[in-house]
């Protein structure tokens, strides 16, 4: 799966987003809707901050805030489909919507966990026509073009963005400077090992 992670909070999350919208044709969805509503698509950064925290990770999961990207250029509609729920355990609700299918992007953003000083990573990733292939996949997706925005994100955020790199992991800016306040990285804020950043020209 190609994927990428990395270490941002809110602002460094502004500038991806500024990207997402103003350099490439991704509509931005969240991946579950609220109980019992349709799915939601977020049409500028304002809009998204408005809905969630952005850059924040409250329990420190990783996993903060769970979106999905598409471009209709990989797949000519998004994939919406209604998932049924027991409502003796979702408050009486008996329904929700989920976006995705293989060419869509999962992008799950970590950020600031003030409870624990810690900022936890954020994860952008999505199937290979190989890997859909064995899960089922037959037609829908111009994988080329999708693999050519993936790219061109991966490597604005690491070329462009990123100021250190811890291994594997291009940091941001802000979130640098984060951890230069004492703030540990990490993948969640449980997990008992960190990562110290480098800062160097090739990152």
């Amino acid at each position: 799966m190609p994927q990428l992670e990395f270490f941002a909070v809110h602002e460094d999350l502004r500038q991806v987003f500024d990207f997402l919208y103003g350099e490439t044709d991704f509509h931005v969805f969240e991946l579950y809707s609220e109980f019992g509503q349709e799915i939601r698509e977020f049409k500028s950064f304002s809009e998204l901050d408005g809905a969630f925290e952005i850059g924040h990770d409250k329990r420190g999961r990783g996993f903060a805030i769970l979106l999905s990207l598409w471009s209709p250029s990989v797949m000519t509609d998004p994939h919406i489909v209604r998932v049924k729920l027991d409502p003796k355990l979702c408050n009486g609700f008996t329904f929700r919507y989920t976006m995705g299918g293989f060419g869509a992007v999962q992008f799950y953003l970590g950020g600031l966990c003030e409870r624990d000083k810690v900022v936890t990573k954020t994860h952008f990733g999505h199937s290979t026509e190989r890997g859909a292939r064995s899960c089922g996949y037959r037609s829908g997706v111009d994988w080329k073009a999708l693999s050519k925005l993936s790219n061109r994100f991966r490597y604005h955020v690491s070329k462009r963005l990123a100021v250190a790199k811890a291994p594997g992991r291009p940091v941001l800016s802000a979130a640098y400077e984060m951890y230069l306040e004492g703030c540990k990285l990490k993948e969640a804020a449980e997990c008992s090992w960190w990562y110290e950043p480098v800062v160097n020209d090739g990152v």
